[in-house]
């Protein structure tokens, strides 16, 4: 058994994150823990960590290696970002938790920094091309993505700390602060060459200051899903946010839902970089990334030489089957059935065949794992953990309508509840579930009947009817279920032809 501990000590904040590494590279994480020191504040003329806040991160590192013990952690991996990296007093930090402790901090560099942010999020969002920012307490690392590995990287030191102490942040600002505020760090922006390069390219955040704004956003518009990973918020948004709290003091700012309060004080400045940025590359959208440099970390322990993933959705999948305890063998054939299905009738679902792919494999492997909690109500157990599991490689839509693929295989008519889910799917959405649904139950009744011979099964599209021809055992006698809903959705005639 492996258990890695990944401590992360960060400018503002200090994070533990405890994964369980099962034998195959997959992976769950079990534990984590945070405090918020503030290691990068109040540090001298001489650039010196402040001896207060060096006690404090030394009494929150002991605190996670008991942790640690507790869960059997079998390796601890340590390491230090900006505030450590720039300290003048580095040596009597990492000195000091080595003996006290008998930890040794790797402080990471500007260029590592960056790398481990890429490595989290490149291998739990499916995208080719991006830009990667990352506000941290007193960095910002940008790294520009090009076919899935980095082009281009740069450490800049601003964060959330240093612009909050340089400009006066922690309260409402006028138009002058701003100006000069923006115009300081667009001074940085400017002297990245290939940064001004970018036009429209995808914008990804990662870090505990741009998750707050997507924390902010989902609190106002009542979003149902609890999750921030791949999240997407407009570039009006981010303005939106920026706008109502550039005018409120502190106090005012931790009454905002959504908004963490020991980030009330520090949350101006990162959303001021993050919008100069947006409006610097001419970017419409924002992409969030929970994952970040713990998550790079884990997944260089677990891939080695296999980084970047080629399919980030199939990582993801084969984790879950392994931590759901799942019968790999059984599902993948029930996939291997409903892909010859939906090859026949995929031009009767008005929808991107990329996506319906990545629907129909997550609910095909997923279905029945709510098994886990009951067998009876099965599916509806099935709903909720994967409309509320970190899914990699699907946005939040294609995750919902795999959820009720899903629990659609129970007996019965599942109400989609449309009012409550109707700022991630529509009228469209209910169809297409609706049709991959019946697809699921037929190929779920076909594998009864095949006795495992799933390759003998053909599926042929018609003018009014669809053929499904299989080869099964000769003691086998079989009704076609589900015909009805087929009929009644695809408009064509559901015909069975066994050999």
């Amino acid at each position: 058994m492996i258990r890695l501990g990944i401590i992360d000590i960060g400018s503002n904040s200090m994070r533990l994150v405890i994964a369980h590494i099962h034998e195959y590279g997959s992976f769950k994480i079990i534990e984590e823990s945070k405090e918020t020191i503030g290691l990068g504040k109040d540090m001298n003329s001489k650039g010196e960590l402040n001896i207060i806040r060096m006690n404090k991160a030394i009494s929150a590192l002991y605190s996670f290696k008991h942790l640690c013990t507790y869960k059997n952690v079998t390796h601890i991996i340590p390491v230090a970002t900006e505030a450590v990296r720039k300290a003048s007093n580095q040596t009597e930090f990492l000195n000091r938790v080595k003996n006290e402790l008998d930890m040794e901090i790797r402080v990471l560099s500007g260029k590592e920094e960056a790398y481990y942010a890429y490595l989290g999020t490149v291998n739990s969002i499916d995208f080719s091309e991006g830009l990667l920012v990352d506000i941290g307490g007193s960095s910002t690392e940008l790294i520009w993505v090009k076919e899935r590995y980095i082009k281009e990287s740069i450490s800049l030191p601003i964060g959330a700390i240093n612009l909050t102490e340089k400009f006066s942040l922690s309260d409402s600002i006028d138009k002058y602060i701003e100006s000069k505020l923006i115009k300081f760090i667009l001074s940085y922006y400017n002297d990245v060459p290939w940064l001004k390069n970018l036009n429209n390219i995808q914008l990804i955040g990662i870090g505990g200051s741009i998750r707050n704004i997507a924390r902010i956003n989902q609190k106002k518009d009542n979003y149902p899903l609890n999750n921030l990973h791949n999240y997407k918020i407009k570039s009006n948004e981010v303005k939106e946010i920026y706008e109502n709290i550039k005018c409120k003091d502190c106090n005012e700012r931790k009454k905002i839902k959504g908004l963490s309060k020991d980030r009330a004080d520090i949350s101006l400045g990162p959303m001021a970089a993050l919008l100069t940025l947006q409006k610097f590359i001419h970017s419409d959208e924002l992409c969030i990334s929970s994952n970040g440099i713990r998550e790079g970390l884990i997944y260089e322990y677990i891939l080695k030489d296999k980084i970047p993933l080629v399919n980030v959705l199939d990582f993801s999948l084969n984790n879950y089957i392994s931590n759901l305890h799942i019968d790999k063998i059984y599902v993948m054939q029930i996939w291997t059935i409903i892909q010859k299905l939906y090859k026949g009738v995929k031009s009767l679902i008005n929808a991107s065949p990329e996506n319906l792919y990545k629907i129909l494999k997550t609910a095909s492997l997923l279905y029945n794992c709510g098994i886990n909690v009951s067998y009876y109500g099965r599916f509806k157990h099935s709903f909720y953990i994967i409309s509320n599991s970190r899914i990699n490689g699907l946005s939040h839509r294609e995750q919902l309508i795999s959820s009720y693929v899903a629990a659609s295989q129970g007996k019965g008519t599942l109400k989609i509840q449309s009012d409550h889910y109707g700022n991630i799917i529509n009228e469209e959405d209910i169809e297409i579930i609706e049709k991959l649904s019946v697809l699921l139950k037929i190929s779920r009744n076909l594998h009864k009947m095949t006795d495992k011979n799933i390759d003998k099964i053909q599926c042929t599209l018609l003018q009014k009817e669809v053929i499904i021809n299989i080869t099964v055992p000769s003691k086998i006698s079989f009704r076609l279920e589900d015909a009805y809903d087929f009929e009644k959705f695809f408009n064509r005639k559901l015909t069975l032809e066994i050999q």
